[in-house]
């Protein structure tokens, strides 16, 4: 009933508070993150009349980002709510806002990734998560292709034609793999995460697996390795990389983190890259990704970007059957649609890596012929197309 009440009189207030046409509010789940952080900062560097505010939940990073010049307000206050009234452009990673805005304002839902798995109303799930009054003339939302706009169509029950093929902001920084070593040995450095000179090593091989939630489980792998590995071998693995010279970046998903964290910081040649240490240094996983040359992951969507570098993913599906009955792909069949090897046992699994590092060709075919389809775009103007979009061809028609 309160709840109720809240949503009501912000509502009601928002009927009477113009909007500033040139106020843009920025906002992101984690904070200052993923693609409203990247077109923020493509904003920065264009166009100094607009006024760009954020918003966050955390109040140390509200600060943090108060002392870098950033306008940052506390998302729950007064002030950030003030700030949401006369905004006319919101631009958000989770639909924040959509129930509470005007019909006045315009609300871009950047997303946080393109669909591989089932969400909102494709979900299996007896309780899904359904984004409310898409229905709204004044909100769109962005893809990486035609497909994707079909699918997030769904997902989400919008007109298809309020959905634009523009590409994802955050995957602009990807191109430059000279900032993102940049970034990635300046974090490694601050956070003290190895005692290695950064520049000893040849390869640098990501792993970001998918988050698992049912049946109580934080991710349905509690008893094994963070890789969850048939078999799987320490020595051997930290053998393996001393010898290639690799150095394993871990990238969870934040509850995840603390389960495995001591175990990670045990091994040599491994870095576990948490959400605190990027926020911390205002960082997030974009920034760093173009420094990856191997990917390796389960169900991450996180796949379908890293296919714009062209660069080899293998895949570690050790709990299919398990993720299929519990959460549901959109796309089918899935090895089709991951354009890798699979590997299920740890001798495979280095099998597969060696391969990967000693032939950046391997399984080549496969994935260009999925970055086709899921990646219409495949440059660093996807910031750009957005820009145009927004406040050129829709701003018009307001």
């Amino acid at each position: 009933m309160i709840e109720t009440l809240k949503s009501g009189l912000v509502n009601l207030l928002n009927k009477f508070i113009p909007e500033k046409r040139d106020q843009i509010l920025f906002d992101s789940l984690p904070d200052f993150s993923d693609n409203s952080k990247a077109f923020y900062e493509y904003l920065q560097t264009i166009n100094s009349d607009l006024r760009l505010v954020w918003v966050t939940s955390d109040k140390q990073l509200m600060e943090k980002l108060s002392s870098n010049g950033i306008e940052a307000y506390d998302k729950h206050s007064f002030r950030g709510f003030y700030q949401f009234f006369r905004s006319k452009f919101i631009f958000t990673t989770n639909n924040t806002y959509l129930e509470f805005k005007s019909s006045r304002q315009i609300l871009i839902n950047l997303w946080h990734g393109m669909p591989l798995k089932t969400m909102g109303y494709a979900e299996v799930s007896q309780n899904p998560q359904l984004p409310h009054r898409s229905h709204d003339d004044n909100y769109i939302l962005i893809s990486t292709s035609n497909l994707m706009k079909n699918l997030l169509s769904s997902c989400f029950h919008v007109d298809a034609r309020k959905v634009h093929v523009t590409g994802q902001p955050r995957n602009d920084k990807i191109f430059s793999k000279e900032k993102s070593l940049e970034n990635l040995s300046r974090l490694i450095n601050k956070e003290h995460l190895m005692d290695k000179d950064f520049k000893d090593y040849q390869k640098i091989v990501l792993f970001t697996p998918t988050w698992r939630n049912w049946e109580g489980k934080v991710d349905g792998k509690s008893n094994h390795d963070v890789m969850n590995l048939d078999d799987y071998h320490d020595e051997r693995f930290t053998e393996f990389m001393a010898q290639n010279k690799v150095l394993f970046l871990v990238k969870l998903h934040p509850f995840e983190e603390a389960q495995y964290s001591q175990t990670i910081e045990d091994k040599e040649d491994t870095v576990l890259i948490t959400s605190k240490m990027l926020q911390d240094n205002l960082l997030d996983l974009y920034d760093i990704l173009g420094a990856a040359d191997i990917l390796i992951t389960d169900y991450s969507s996180i796949y379908f970007d890293f296919l714009l570098l062209d660069k080899p993913i293998i895949f570690i599906p050790t709990d299919l059957e398990e993720y299929e009955n519990s959460r549901g792909f959109l796309l089918d069949p899935y090895n089709f649609w991951a354009p890798g090897p699979k590997a299920l046992q740890f001798d495979d699994f280095l099998t597969e890596l060696n391969n990967c590092i000693h032939d950046e060709n391997y399984y080549r075919k496969e994935r260009k012929l999925v970055n086709d389809i899921v990646n219409k775009y495949q440059d660093s103007k996807s910031s750009e197309r957005l820009y145009n979009l927004v406040f050129g061809e829709i701003n018009k028609k307001m």
